[in-house]
Order: C-alpha cells, then sequence, then structure tokens
C-alpha cells in the first residue's frame, strides 16, 4: 500500500474531515450549498445531493421507554459467503427478542455443511439453507432465491458475511458497525420492530459509518439505477437526495419492497462474481431500495446505537410514543424534500 493510501485509510479512520479534504481534493470535488443540503459536483462522479450533516438525523435505539410486546411475524434472511462469520451470525440473531425464522443463502455444498453444523441447535424458529449460485452476492440471494418467502412476514431483517476485503484496514469496523446496530442487543431489535411499527415507515438502516460517508454518492452507479428503477415507473434524478443503506443490511416490512419481490428479476440478471466493487445491477439495486420503498407508499428512517461524547450526525432520542412519532416526522422531513434547481 502507498503512502497516499496509508494516509487516506489513517483519516478516514481518525479524521473523517480530514479524510473528506483529501477525498475532495482527489476526486476534484466542489460543494454546491442547497440549505439543507448540498450539491456534490465532482470530476468523476455523477453530481448527487447529500444532507447536511447537522439534518441528518438518526433515531436512537434502544428506545429511551417500553415499547408494547412485538406482535409482528419476524424473518432473518442471511447470506453467508463465508462460513467462519456463521458462529458470529448466530449470536446477533439470538437478540432478536421473538421467535424469528431464518433463511440462509450459501454458494457451495462444503460451506452449507459448515452452517449447518453451527445453526443445529438454533431454537428461536425454523432453520432453511439453500445453495444459489454465485451471482448477485446477498442481493440476488434475499430478493430472487428467497422472494417467496416475505408474504408470511410482517418484519424482516437482511444481513450478510460481510468482508470488505477490497479496503480491509479502512474498512475493517464497518461489519460491527452494521451489526451492532441492527442485532446488537434485545434492546435495539425492540427498538427498531417499534419504530418499523409505525404504519408510515417501510425500512429502516443504520446511520453510516463515519470512513464510508463521504463515498455514499451515485459512483459509477447513477446510469444503470435509473435503468433499473424504469422497470417500475420510478424516475431517479441525479439532482435529488441519494441515499440508500450502505453496505446493503436493513430491516424492513416486505409490503415497502414489493415491488421488488414482485419483479421478475431472475439470477440471469446478475453477472459472473469476479470480485467487482461497483456498476454491477447489485450495486444499482443497493442504490434503488429507498426508491422503491418511497414508490410503494412508505418512508424510511436511519438509527443509531452509538451516543459517543462526539458525533457527526444528531441522534434524537425517543422518551415517549409520543416523541418517537415526532422523531420519525423530523427525520423524515428533509429526506423527502426535492432539491431541483
Amino acid at each position: 500500500m502507498n503512502f497516499f493510501a496509508r494516509l487516506k485509510d489513517f483519516c478516514a479512520i481518525n479524521f473523517p474531515a480530514a479524510y473528506e479534504s483529501i477525498y475532495r481534493f482527489r476526486h476534484g470535488v466542489h460543494l454546491e450549498d442547497l440549505g439543507e443540503a448540498v450539491r456534490v459536483h465532482s470530476e468523476i462522479f455523477t453530481e448527487h445531493v447529500r444532507l447536511k450533516n447537522k439534518n441528518d438525523f438518526a433515531l436512537k435505539v434502544p428506545l429511551d421507554f417500553s415499547a408494547p410486546p412485538i406482535k409482528q411475524r419476524v424473518a432473518a434472511v442471511v447470506h453467508i459467503f463465508y462460513p467462519e462469520l456463521a458462529e458470529e451470525l448466530k449470536k446477533l440473531l439470538l437478540n432478536i427478542p421473538c421467535a424469528v425464522d431464518v433463511f440462509i443463502s450459501t454458494t457451495a455444498p462444503e460451506k452449507k455443511s459448515a452452517i449447518e453444523s453451527v445453526f443445529g441447535d438454533f431454537q428461536k424458529g425454523s432453520v432453511t439453507i439453500k445453495i444459489f449460485e454465485n451471482r448477485g452476492r446477498d442481493i440476488a440471494a434475499a430478493f430472487v432465491g428467497f422472494k417467496e418467502i416475505y408474504k408470511n412476514y410482517d418484519a424482516c431483517v437482511h444481513i450478510h458475511s460481510k468482508k470488505s476485503l477490497h479496503a480491509k484496514s479502512r474498512l475493517s469496523g464497518w461489519r460491527n458497525h452494521l451489526y451492532k446496530n441492527l442485532l446488537g442487543s434485545p434492546e435495539i431489535v425492540g427498538g427498531i420492530l417499534e419504530i418499523l411499527a409505525n404504519e408510515k415507515v417501510g425500512l429502516v438502516f443504520p446511520q453510516y459509518f463515519t470512513p464510508i460517508r463521504i463515498s455514499v454518492n451515485w459512483g459509477r452507479n447513477y446510469l444503470v439505477t435509473k435503468n433499473f428503477l424504469h422497470r417500475f415507473g420510478i424516475d431517479a434524478d441525479s439532482r435529488n437526495l441519494i441515499e440508500f443503506p450502505a453496505g446493503s443490511m436493513f430491516w424492513f416490512k416486505p409490503e415497502a419492497l414489493a415491488p421488488l419481490l414482485d419483479s421478475d428479476l431472475t439470477f440471469e440478471d446478475f453477472p459472473e462474481e469476479s470480485g467487482q466493487i461497483d456498476g454491477t445491477i447489485a450495486h444499482a439495486i443497493e442504490r434503488a431500495f429507498l426508491f422503491i420503498v418511497e414508490a410503494a407508499g412508505f418512508s424510511w428512517v436511519k438509527i443509531d446505537s452509538d451516543e459517543k461524547f462526539f458525533n457527526m450526525t444528531p441522534i434524537l432520542k425517543s422518551r415517549s410514543q409520543k416523541e418517537l412519532d415526532a422523531n420519525i416526522e423530523r427525520a423524515r422531513h428533509c429526506v423527502l424534500k426535492k432539491y431541483q434547481r
């Protein structure tokens, strides 16, 4: 790794503001003020709009009040490409404070055998393990391979065995960040399910891991995402806010992703696996999730369980059901605005 790469990784982890400056310089970035947001122009990437940090609200989990008992039928859809992470994933799923059926995908018989040995004593619900072809990673496995299961559930979590080998040092904490915020304790999961019980909310995902925050953009995926969304009559405009569950792990209501689940998407729509880090239909779908949720009549919110002394973005505490509902509305306000020229 050259000196610039080591400096970039060090700053990304320890000095995010400095890392953002390096990133802007490297990619020829300049910002246009839009009030609550900024439009990001780059010499390399498609222009995009993102919220200013002070307006990028996340709801704190666990909630600061006792939520009602969980009534949702819950499923966990898990892609395990790396079976050495199966034990860690099982421990996380045990934090779901209610019954949960688990649907696991992998890519080879020997991996399936290893996963079976880990999940053989799982008692919170049924466990189904299937082998799918190695295309589309966790996205194709969940939304093509298991598309028929969602009609039986009210709330689902989508997670996978993430390693981010293309940027191992800078992104070494990303998996733990996502796992902790989605399944870190029974109280965290209970809070998420209570947020998802709000009739307006269709998807819940973690606030961005700090080192990847500056990279939440279209990348080289704008046209492929725009073309993919045309399947559903949805128009993606680069001048509007771009947000997505970076890392593709989140909780959701199946009806909020019904257009995707009811589509004719197949494994053949995804390229053969060759270590791609951008530009595939899987990367497009990652950026399309929230567009689909909104088109289905729902909104989405971010959550954050990490109350550090200093946070780059605001965390909204909910001490009552009334305050939770108000915080959901506050978090929705900025993200639903349009920032057309």
